[in-house]
């Protein structure tokens, strides 16, 4: 272990962490992102320090920029845990004598006292760093008034209690103007912000005794300071032996000399960390001390047996402490501020919400934490499906035409089909007709799988309505999509009478305006298009039935849009990415839900394998065979060109690698920056077997059909979520041949796709990739609100869920019932702040 090296890693680790805390959590701390610093930093911790564990810097690295604000806080709690065991470790392998690391160490008082206005970049020389470098900016922090006070109201409980809710917290006791601007960073800009900044864990405080100890534990010692003493050096290392009952401990601290005046020899103390037990006497790196019978939670009843102690996600100069006591100190309002909500007979199987606030942040025992938990959410998930319910239940409600007739067509239609529909088809398919029937808008969301015939049910759903006497329309997230749909329902309709027009954003002005025509006078039947069909001057004559395809690609307001263009028309949502139950529970509350559980008859699994680099030969050959016999090849690349901060493979270098490997062969490149006419050449030829190897981005993930594309290779494969490698994969397998997915994966750390080979069931996928990579990355969910879940994790609380699904049917059937309930979701979710687009 070269100690220059030791040095400049741990020096880059701790500035690197010092500039992402001060950004706000913003990814944006380090040139490039703090993601592609740890994964510049990650190879040389791993060289330095073999022994240890890297899991934690490996997921932030590939999922940092997915999580949200305050998850990233959470993480970087470890990540300061994970730099304080690795520098005791550097120091016990180059001896403390060894003074120079220590001097390069920053002191943790330096760092915190650092003034946030200097101007300009930290740059790390260079010729210091070996492999990696970056530069930590430094922002400038806004001068900012401190609000002024509002002036209390003299009379009456009410204003004083307005007053205080709304009064800025630098006045709350224990909180100035500089900590009110420091929790505005965690987004704590009130009391109530206060009281839902909930515990990131829990500490179990027993005391326990220094002889049952464990090494890596976290535990709770009491014991009297026997002796102190603090190192030379810059870096201060303090160590107090505590003795217990003839046995002793070395409390250890880094930077806080202080420690030895404030808990000198002899005084009774308690103290919490983690265990490091390698020598004959244990040491314990603190991350709390205090004073034997002194307490700061006074209103906590009983500390007795069984101590839980909440720990918060913390900053640089806001510790879980302050935190605590801060919290602590408004406990008495939450009666106030979370007044019940739910009627005697459903309270019964919940606990009380003032309760529930003051047991989840100082909980009586685990029991107790554990129905808090469950009532807050249980309410959480509940006031999310009520808001996203209420966007829709203005249109879906309303009064739309009974679409009743065009049996003759649709018997026609399934006379002409060249396969027999499944047992699933024919089912949703009279769910779907049922829904027609009522005057009441069909509002119906059709899950299915890749390949489990999705456009058919579609096609007679929009028969329905043709016959019906009204127009059916069809929108999609691409054009290449839309394009697909519109020669497929071409294809299918021409020979029953029907007329059908295509409506795009690049169809150039005679063409556009020909299709408005016909769409304003009727003449267009059906209409397929993408955003265009939701513009200003597209009028319909009588649209009876508007439907979504893929329409986590779209936010509520657009198909709200689409629906705004007909008298309350049905509405259909078709999605091919199956949402884990209790996802589509939480955001799609109020549509019907129909599963096309079922795989057409004869339809061939694609074999599916893991590869490494050094594969890529073997494949190759593989490649050239498939084109021999006939076959079409996708090659997908997560980048369109080079990136000069990510070591990834583009589509355009791989089009160039490949044009070289293969000089016989026609290969095409296909991403989402080219025109719109550009594109539709590429996949019309890729359609007629023209183009052999189809390099391209995830454009293709969605909808496209090529049954002669048997073979599916995707670069870099661990820097895709599980659904969209699903997704992917299923655009092969569409022919009679028999096809193959190649997941390249350069990360060896790869064993979440695992699952890919060992299953094609897309919702066994979705519900592992929503495990693995929590529900942000699912959808983009973020539009619809999922970030306000601040308590529910949708993996593990699916009972929950269900319960809320329940509660949210009740409300909705009768919200007079339930007018506190919904007045509480009106101030949670102001409809002028839905962050839904």
């Amino acid at each position: 272990m070269k100690l220059s090296e030791v040095q400049l890693v741990l020096n880059n680790f701790q500035r690197a962490l010092l500039a992402e805390e001060r950004q706000g959590f913003t990814n944006a701390g380090v040139l490039g992102g703090f993601n592609s610093f740890l994964r510049g930093i990650l190879p040389r911790l791993e060289k330095l320090f073999p022994q240890n564990d890297m899991d934690l810097l490996r997921k932030l690295a590939q999922n940092y920029p997915t999580l949200n604000p305050l998850r990233r806080r959470e993480a970087f709690s470890e990540l300061r845990r994970f730099l304080q065991e690795i520098t005791i470790e550097a120091q016990d392998a180059l001896g403390q004598s060894q003074s120079p690391l220590e001097e390069r160490m920053p002191k943790k008082q330096e760092i915190f006292d650092r003034k946030a206005d200097v101007k300009g970049n930290l740059q790390i020389p260079p010729e210091q760093t070996n492999t990696f470098e970056f530069q930590i900016k430094q922002s400038v922090e806004e001068k900012r008034e401190s609000p002024k006070p509002s002036p209390e109201g003299s009379k009456g409980s009410k204003s004083k209690s307005t007053s205080l809710r709304t009064r800025p917290l630098q006045f709350l006791k224990g909180v100035g103007p500089e900590r009110a601007r420091q929790l505005e960073l965690l987004g704590i800009h009130n009391i109530i912000d206060l009281l839902k900044y909930y515990p990131r864990r829990y500490e179990d405080r027993r005391k326990r005794m220094i002889a049952e100890l464990k090494d890596g534990e976290l535990a709770t010692v009491e014991g009297k300071v026997a002796a102190g003493h603090v190192t030379s050096g810059k870096m201060k290392v303090v160590k107090l032996s505590i003795e217990q009952a003839g046995s002793f401990i070395h409390a250890t601290w880094f930077n806080q000399p202080f420690i030895l005046k404030q808990y000198p020899v002899g005084t009774q103390v308690v103290i919490t960390g983690k265990v490091r037990w390698q020598q004959q006497t244990p040491e314990i790196l603190v991350t709390d001390i205090e004073k034997a019978g002194v307490n700061s939670r006074t209103d906590v009843s009983d500390l007795d047996a069984q101590t839980i102690l909440p720990v918060y996600s913390e900053t640089a100069r806001l510790s879980s402490k302050v935190i605590r006591n801060l919290i602590q100190g408004v406990l008495e309002r939450v009666e106030e501020e979370f007044p019940e909500i739910l009627p005697q007979e459903v309270l019964r199987q919940w606990m009380e919400r003032p309760l529930a606030h003051r047991e989840i942040h100082f909980p009586k025992n685990y029991a107790s934490l554990s129905q808090a938990r469950d009532r807050l959410v249980w309410e959480e998930v509940l006031f999310l499906q009520l808001a996203v319910a209420r966007l829709r239940q203005g249109m879906v409600r309303q009064g739309s035409p009974p679409l009743l007739d065009g049996e003759e067509l649709i018997q026609r239609f399934y006379k002409a089909l060249p396969f027999q529909l499944t047992t699933a088809q024919q089912r949703v398919i009279r769910e779907i007709f049922q829904d027609l029937a009522k005057p009441q808008g069909m509002a119906r969301l059709v899950q299915g799988d890749v390949g489990s015939g999705k456009t058919a049910v579609a096609m007679a759903a929009l028969l329905r309505a043709v016959g019906s006497g009204y127009q059916g329309a069809m929108m999609a997230p691409t054009e290449i999509l839309a394009l697909q749909h519109f020669q497929s329902l071409e294809k299918v309709f021409t020979p029953l009478g029907i007329s059908v027009v295509c409506l795009l954003g690049s169809q150039n002005k005679g063409s556009r305006e020909s299709a408005l025509a016909m769409i304003e006078n009727g003449q267009a039947q059906v209409v397929v298009g993408t955003h265009a069909l939701i513009q200003e001057t597209v009028v319909f004559k009588a649209l009876g039935l508007a439907v979504t395809d893929e329409q986590h690609r779209f936010g509520v307001r657009q198909r709200t849009m689409l629906q705004s263009k007909g008298e309350s028309p049905h509405v259909l949502v078709l999605t091919a990415t199956p949402i884990p139950r209790t996802l589509a529970l939480t955001l799609y509350g109020d549509l019907q839900l129909s599963v096309l559980d079922e795989m057409p008859v004869g339809r061939k699994s694609i074999i599916t394998r893991k590869l490494s680099e050094r594969s890529r030969p073997k494949m190759e050959k593989f490649l050239d065979e498939q084109i021999n016999l006939g076959r079409q090849i996708y090659v997908v690349c997560p980048l369109v060109d080079e990136s000069e901060t990510l070591d990834l493979i583009s589509a355009t270098q791989r089009t160039t690698d490949l044009q070289v490997r293969f000089p016989d062969h026609r290969i095409a490149l296909l991403h989402g920056k080219m025109k719109g006419a550009e594109k539709e050449e590429i996949m019309k030829n890729f359609n007629a077997g023209d183009i052999d190897i189809l390099v391209a981005t995830t454009v293709v993930e969605v909808g496209v059909n090529v049954p002669n594309a048997s073979v599916m290779v995707i670069e870099s494969a661990e820097r895709f979520g599980l659904a969209q490698l699903h997704q992917l994969r299923g655009r092969v397998g569409r022919g009679s041949e028999q096809s193959y997915c190649f997941l390249l994966a350069g990360n060896k750390d790869s064993r979440r796709l695992d699952i890919l080979c060992q299953t094609e069931d897309g919702f066994k996928i979705a519900e592992e990739d929503m495990r693995l990579r929590g529900t942000g990355e699912l959808l983009g969910t973020r539009q619809h609100g999922i970030a306000e879940l601040r308590l529910a994790d949708l993996s593990r609380d699916g009972h929950l869920v269900e319960k809320a699904y329940e509660m949210a049917q009740k409300a909705l059937q009768n919200p007079e019932r339930f007018e506190l309930l919904f007045k509480e979701v009106l101030k949670r979710f102001p409809p002028e702040d839905i962050g839904v687009h």
